[in-house]
């Protein structure tokens, strides 16, 4: 994925992020966006499926959205995304194991 993809992603999380964050609504909306940046950095794979840099991946690209989106946010406005965008970041999601299974 390019650059010019990456950055298209990450604007359009934003922007979903700081329209919940002012209005409540559009949670979904904003979930899949920053899933599908998550997803697109590729961060959601590691080294012999290593949860916690798994973990620690999915923090900072949820980081860099928030971080991105203060200058549109109240203080009270921006701890509401922060505590989301971290909850969203924890939520793993399950990967399919290759190889033989019993």
């Amino acid at each position: 994925m390019g650059e010019k993809d990456l950055s298209a992603l990450k604007e359009s999380a934003v922007s979903a992020s700081v329209h919940w964050a002012k209005s409540g609504f559009g949670w979904f909306t904003m979930r899949d966006r920053v899933n599908d940046y998550i997803e697109a950095l590729g961060v959601n794979t590691a080294i012999d499926d290593d949860q916690e840099a798994i973990l620690h991946g999915r923090r900072a690209a949820a980081l860099a959205i928030n971080i991105s989106a203060i200058h549109a946010l109240t203080k009270q406005e921006e701890l509401k995304l922060n505590e989301a965008l971290i909850g969203i970041a924890q939520q793993i999601p399950r990967t399919q194991h290759r190889g033989f299974h019993r």
